[in-house]
């Protein structure tokens, strides 16, 4: 099965990955708290602590430097983030979603992402566009899933950012990095051509924008759902 409880000794590439994530995080927060949150918010999105993954404090503070006060509260607001669950018996691990959070999880996505795409073509200008085209064109001749992944947050991110309401874009940000670590472990690709969205975004066809949008995430979410549900009826 995919989600797993027991501790599970890191292999060498991920230990790697982990001296690259810290070495990434350091000195790019105010607060060490804030920096280990994202350490750990990043190693669980990359898949480096896979669902079901117990974390152990002690490999978490020694990559960091730091005691293991600033990963407990860090555990707990990561917990808060559906990120993580903390049992007071057996410490904390990387959450594991089950079919119906994910359905909750994508429609929430949906109610938030039709938010921001609405208000985002209100914005919108022949330039963004231009760049999101790009964005685009270099998606579509990646084979490489994390690239692709990568590239189609950062899609994504500057089409929403127009929209100019923070606070809405980070709450999307959460509900896809809860997910995300599900498409780069189960290698499930979003494959839908954006194409049509540029189009769309070009001619200012709102209604037909988020029309294919809300198909195009519940297509992924259902996918995942049914990856889910079989991982669930696996033999341990």
């Amino acid at each position: 099965m995919m989600a797993r409880t027991a501790d599970k000794a890191l292999s060498d590439t991920d230990a790697q990955n982990l001296s690259r994530i810290a070495e990434s995080v350091r000195g790019t927060f105010q607060s060490v708290e804030d920096m280990t949150q994202a350490f750990i918010r990043e190693a669980i999105v990359q898949g480096i602590f896979p669902p079901g993954q117990r974390l152990n404090l002690d490999t978490i503070a020694e990559s960091l430097g730091v005691s293991r006060m600033p990963v407990r509260a860090s555990l707990r607001q990561l917990e808060n983030e559906g990120l993580v669950r903390i049992n007071h018996h057996r410490g904390a691990s990387v959450s594991v979603l089950r079919p119906d959070e994910i359905n909750e999880i994508y429609e929430l996505r949906i109610l938030l992402e039709s938010y921001l795409l609405k208000l985002a073509m209100a914005a919108i200008d022949d330039e963004l566009i231009d760049q999101l085209e790009s964005i685009a064109h270099e998606l579509e001749a990646t084979a490489e899933l994390s690239k692709r992944l990568e590239l189609r947050y950062q899609l994504y991110e500057t089409l929403y950012r127009r929209a100019d309401r923070p606070r809405a874009l980070a709450q999307v940000n959460m509900l896809r990095g809860s997910v995300g670590r599900y498409l780069l472990l189960q290698r499930v690709d979003e494959q839908h051509s954006h194409e049509e969205l540029i189009t769309q975004l070009r001619t200012r066809d709102v209604e037909s924008a988020v029309a294919w949008l809300v198909i195009h995430l519940r297509k992924v979410s259902q996918r995942l759902q049914d990856i889910v549900a079989k991982e669930e009826k696996a033999p341990a």
